[in-house]
C-alpha cells in the first residue's frame, strides 16, 4: 500500500509541474534561510556558555554618569587585584584578563612573532574558566614564575606537534617554560588567546598597581553559590570610592558573562560584540520566512485540491477511508519536504563559508559533518511536512461525494484561510521592505553625512620613524599628488588618551597634532588660530573643540585666551567645529588638541591625496615608504577603509538584513502567485459566464483584483504600526540617527501593488484567454 502511496505521489509530481515546482522551491529557499539564521543565531546565543561555572561568573564593569548619558566601561585600573578584593565576602575568586598581541620568540633562530593574542591572568583565572587541557590539568600548570600555556594549533604550528612540553619561548628578553597545552578555546569565547601566561610574572614591575595606571585589564570575578548581586556591588563600589581619590561619583556593577557578547554599550578589549536587538530581528525574520513557505505550501496545495477534486470523489467511491486518503497527503507532503530538505541542506552547505567570510570569523558549522545537527533538522522538516499536510488532509476528509461529481469542487471553501496567507504575505512583503531600505538609510547616513571631517583620499602610514618625522614629511610633499601630510598620535577614529580638567566631571578626549592636521582633515577653525612651527610656549597652548568650549563654560567666541580651569597653565589659542571621531552611535564628546613635541614617539602619517589622481598618487607615497631603511613592519591604510570598520557589526548585520529581505520577498511573491492562482481558479466558471455575456478584458481584470486591492489595504494597515515601531525603536540606539521616512511606506506599498497586479494578472490573463466552452462543458 505504501508503494502506491509513492507512485501517487511522484504521478502528481509530474503532472503538476509548475504547482510541484513552487512548492519545492518556496520550501526549499525556505528551510536553507531559516536554517542558516538559526546556525547563526545558535552560534551567538552561545557564547561564554561552555563555561561550566557561568552561571556565577561575573565582570566587573565601572559606571559614572556624565553630559553624555552613562559611561560603562571593563577596562579597569591596575590597582584591582586578588589582594584589593580579598575582604569582601561573597568573592571566590578573581581574575584580571589582559588581551594583547605579544612579539614571542617559539625558538632561537625566529624573531617575535606579533601576531599571537596573549592573554595575562591572575593564578584564580583557571579555577572558574574552563579550559580543555590536551596536556596539564588545573593542578599542574602554571605552578612555576614562568611557565605558560599554549593552544594546540600554537604548538603545531611552531613545534610540529601537539606535544609542546618543555618547550621554551622568550619575550621581552626572559624564558618561559611550556608546561600546557589545552585545545583552542570555542570560537564562541569572548576571551580569545593562544597563550596564556600570568600577570604577575609580566607586570611585576609594578607591585600592587596604581589607580591611574590602566593596562586594560578585565576584571572578572566567580562569585559564591549564596552571594547576593545588590550587596555586593554596593560592598565593591564602596571598598573602591574609599580606596581612590579618582572614583568620586563613580559606581561599580556586575556583569554576567553571558552578557559579555551583547555588551556593545561597554568600553572594553573585547572585539567581537552584536547586539541583542539585531538576534531578535533575525529571529522574527526567520519566523517570517518559515512562515511564508508553510503558508505557501498550504495555500498551492489548497489551490491543487480543486483540480483533485474529481480524483479523491473516486477514491472514495472505490471505498477509500479518510484515514487512507490523509496517508496519501501526508506522504506527497514528506515527498516534497524531502526533496526540499536536501536542496537546503546543499544551499546551508553553499552559503555557510560565505557568511564566515562576511562575519570574519569561523563558526564552526558544518551540517553534513554533524550528524546530531543533521538529525535535528531532519526531525524538524518532518514536523513541518506534518504541519504543511494538516489543512490539505482535513478537507479531503471532509469532501461530499455527491457535491465532487455534482459540481467538480466538494467542499473546498477555503476563502478566508487563503485570504488570511494572502495578507499576511502582502503584510512581510511590506514590513521587510521597508525595515531593509531604513537601516540602509541609516547606515548610509552613518559613514557619508555630516562627519566633520574629510575621509576621502586620505592614505595612513603607520611605524614611521619617528624621530625622522620632519624629514619624511617634507619629502612626502615633494610627491605629485601631495596636497598635505600630517603626523600624529591619534586619528579621529582611534582615540585611546584622556585628561582630566579640575572642577570638570568628564574627561576630555585627547589629541597630540601637529601643525598641518586640521588642514589635511578639512576640519573648519570657528575662532582664534591653528598650531604654528614657531611657537616657543608650545607646552602650553591647546586647540578644543566647540563641545569642549561649551562644556567648560564658552562658547566658540570667548573660549580664545581662556585656560582651561583657574589652576591650569595651558592655554586655549583657537576652537574647531565638532566632527564624529567615534561612532554615530555615541554623541561628540569634549576634545583637547595639544601640538605634538619634539622626540614625541608619533609615528602615524596621514597624506592627504589629490582625488583625480588618486591611484598613482597612491603608488609614489608607497613606493617611498617601502624604501624607507629599516622601517618596522610597514603598514598601511586608507583612513575610508577604516571609518568603515567602525560600522562592521552594522555592516555585516545588514548585509545580512538585505540578503534574507531579498529571500523572503521572494518566497512572498512565490505564495502571492499560488494564492493567486487558488483565486482565479475559484472563479474560472463565474469569468467564464460573464465572458460569454459579453465582459470585456479590462472589465474581468477588475472583478479579480478587486479582492487583491483590498488584502493588500488591511495589510498596510497592520504593516504600518509595525514598521513605525520597530525602527524607531532601532534607530533611538543611535546618537545620531534618520528620521523616519514617509515616502519609504508609499514606496514598499508601492511595489507590493505592483507585485500583486502582476502575479494576479499573470494567472487572470490565462484564464481570460481560455475558451469558455472548455471551462462551461461539464455544466
Amino acid at each position: 500500500m505504501l508503494r502506491n502511496y509513492i507512485k501517487v505521489a511522484f504521478r502528481n509530481l509530474r503532472r503538476n509541474k509548475l504547482y510541484a515546482s513552487l512548492n519545492i522551491l518556496g520550501l526549499s529557499i525556505g528551510l536553507g534561510s531559516f536554517f542558516i539564521i538559526y546556525l547563526f543565531l545558535q552560534n551567538e546565543l552561545a557564547y561564554d556558555q561552555f563555561h561550566e561555572k557561568k552561571d556565577r561568573i561575573y565582570r566587573l564593569v565601572q559606571t559614572f554618569e556624565s553630559d553624555f548619558g552613562v559611561e560603562k566601561e571593563a577596562n579597569m585600573s591596575y590597582a584591582f587585584s586578588p589582594e584589593f578584593v580579598e575582604s569582601i565576602p561573597g568573592i571566590e575568586a578573581f581574575s584580571r584578563v589582559i588581551q594583547k598581541p605579544v612579539p614571542f620568540s617559539f625558538n632561537e633562530d625566529s624573531e617575535g612573532e606579533s601576531g599571537i593574542g596573549a592573554l595575562i591572568v591572575d593564578p584564580e583565572f583557571l579555577d572558574f574558566f574552563t579550559i580543555d587541557y590536551i596536556y596539564g590539568t588545573n593542578e599542574t600548570v602554571l605552578e612555576a614564575p614562568n611557565s605558560v600555556l599554549i593552544s594546540e594549533s600554537t604548538a603545531v604550528r611552531f613545534y610540529g606537534t601537539s606535544d609542546a612540553l618543555g618547550q621554551v619561548i622568550n619575550y621581552n628578553k626572559a624564558n618561559y617554560v611550556v608546561d600546557g597545552v589545552f585545545r583552542d578555546l570555542p570560537s564562541s569565547s569572548s576571551i580569545k588567546g593562544d597563550v596564556i601566561m600570568l600577570n604577575e610574572i609580566i607586570h611585576a614591575r609594578y607591585g600592587q598597581g596604581s589607580w591611574s595606571w590602566n593596562v586594560g585589564a578585565q576584571c572578572y570575578l566567580l562569585l559564591d553559590e549564596n552571594a547576593i548581586i545588590s550587596d555586593l556591588k554596593e560592598k565593591l563600589t564602596q571598598h573602591y570610592t574609599s580606596n581612590n581619590e579618582w572614583a568620586k561619583g563613580k559606581k561599580l556593577t556586575l556583569q554576567p558573562i553571558s552578557d559579555v557578547h551583547y555588551s556593545l554599550d561597554v568600553k572594553d578589549e573585547v572585539n567581537e560584540k552584536t547586539d541583542r536587538q539585531y538576534v531578535s530581528i533575525f529571529a522574527f525574520v526567520a519566523i517570517f520566512i518559515l512562515a511564508s513557505s508553510i503558508f505557501n505550501y498550504i495555500s498551492l496545495s489548497v489551490s491543487q485540491s480543486i483540480e483533485r477534486a474529481k480524483e479523491i470523489g473516486v477514491r472514495k467511491v472505490a471505498g477509500a477511508s479518510s484515514r487512507e486518503l490523509r496517508k496519501q497527503f501526508i506522504i506527497e507532503s514528506l515527498l516534497h519536504v524531502l526533496i526540499s530538505f536536501v536542496l537546503s541542506m546543499i544551499l546551508v552547505e553553499l552559503l555557510i563559508p560565505q557568511l564566515e567570510v562576511l562575519v570574519e570569523r569561523n563558526l564552526g558549522i558544518s551540517v553534513l559533518a554533524q550528524p546530531m545537527l543533521l538529525l535535528q533538522g531532519i526531525m524538524f522538516a518532518s514536523l513541518i511536512a506534518l504541519v504543511c499536510s494538516f489543512y490539505p488532509t482535513y478537507l479531503s476528509t471532509k469532501l461530499k461525494v455527491v457535491q465532487v461529481f455534482k459540481n467538480g469542487k466538494g467542499i473546498f471553501s477555503s476563502q478566508r484561510l487563503i485570504g488570511a496567507i494572502g495578507i499576511f504575505q502582502i503584510m512581510v512583503f511590506v514590513v521587510l521592505i521597508c525595515v531593509s531600505v531604513t537601516a540602509n538609510r541609516q547606515m548610509r547616513f552613518m559613514r557619508n553625512e555630516n562627519l566633520g571631517f574629510d575621509k576621502d583620499h586620505q592614505l595612513v602610514l603607520e611605524n614611521m620613524p619617528w624621530r625622522t618625522r620632519e624629514v619624511h614629511k617634507n619629502e612626502l610633499l615633494k610627491l605629485p599628488g601631495v596636497l598635505s601630510v600630517s603626523s600624529g598620535s591619534q586619528l579621529p577614529n582611534d582615540v585611546g588618551s584622556s585628561v582630566s580638567i579640575e572642577g570638570q566631571d568628564y574627561d576630555f578626549s585627547f589629541f597630540e597634532i601637529d601643525d598641518d592636521y586640521f588642514q589635511t582633515l578639512g576640519v573648519r577653525l570657528l575662532e582664534g588660530r591653528d598650531f604654528l612651527p614657531e611657537d616657543v610656549d608650545s607646552a602650553n597652548l591647546v586647540m578644543i573643540n566647540a563641545t569642549a568650549a561649551h562644556k567648560l563654560g564658552y562658547d566658540e567666541n570667548t573660549a580664545v585666551g581662556k585656560t582651561l580651569s583657574p589652576s591650569s597653565s595651558w592655554r586655549i589659542i583657537g576652537v574647531v567645529s565638532d566632527f564624529h571621531f567615534a561612532s554615530k552611535k555615541e554623541l561628540i564628546k569634549p576634545v583637547i588638541f595639544k601640538q605634538v613635541i619634539e622626540g614625541s614617539p608619533s609615528n602615524q602619517f596621514l597624506v592627504k591625496l589629490d582625488g583625480a589622481n588618486w591611484a598613482v598618487s597612491t603608488k609614489r607615497v608607497l613606493d617611498y615608504y617601502n624604501d624607507i631603511p629599516n622601517l618596522r613592519e610597514p603598514s598601511y591604510f586608507f583612513f575610508e577603509d577604516r571609518i568603515e570598520s567602525q560600522y562592521k557589526q552594522e555592516n555585516v548585520m545588514i548585509t545580512m538584513l538585505n540578503t534574507f529581505t531579498v529571500i523572503a520577498a521572494l518566497v512572498a511573491f512565490i505564495g502571492l502567485f499560488g494564492i493567486a492562482g487558488y483565486s482565479v481558479k475559484r472563479r474560472l466558471k463565474e469569468m467564464g459566464i460573464r465572458k460569454v455575456l459579453g465582459a470585456g478584458f479590462l472589465s474581468i481584470q477588475k472583478t479579480l483584483n478587486v479582492s487583491s486591492v483590498w488584502k493588500l489595504l488591511i495589510a498596510v494597515a497592520i504593516a504600518v504600526p509595525v514598521v513605525v515601531y520597530w525602527m524607531d525603536n532601532w534607530l533611538s540606539s543611535f546618537a545620531y540617527r534618520i528620521e523616519m521616512p514617509v515616502f519609504l511606506i508609499f514606496g514598499a506599498i508601492a511595489v507590493a501593488s505592483i507585485v500583486i497586479f502582476i502575479t494576479v494578472s499573470i494567472h487572470s490573463i490565462k484564464a481570460y484567454l481560455i475558451n469558455p466552452v472548455e471551462i462551461l462543458k461539464d455544466e
